[in-house]
């Protein structure tokens, strides 16, 4: 059986967590990156 690339790492899940943190929708995480990569956070 192949394994499947989606599997994320600890390290991967704990960075959604985080991101998802204090959020409702995906407008709001897509907001937040954009200001983290903006550098405004």
């Amino acid at each position: 059986m192949k394994k499947s690339k989606n599997i994320l790492t600890d390290k991967e899940m704990e960075l959604v967590s985080l991101l998802m943190q204090d959020c409702k929708s995906t407008n709001d995480i897509q907001a937040k990156l954009k200001r983290l990569f903006a550098g405004t956070i």
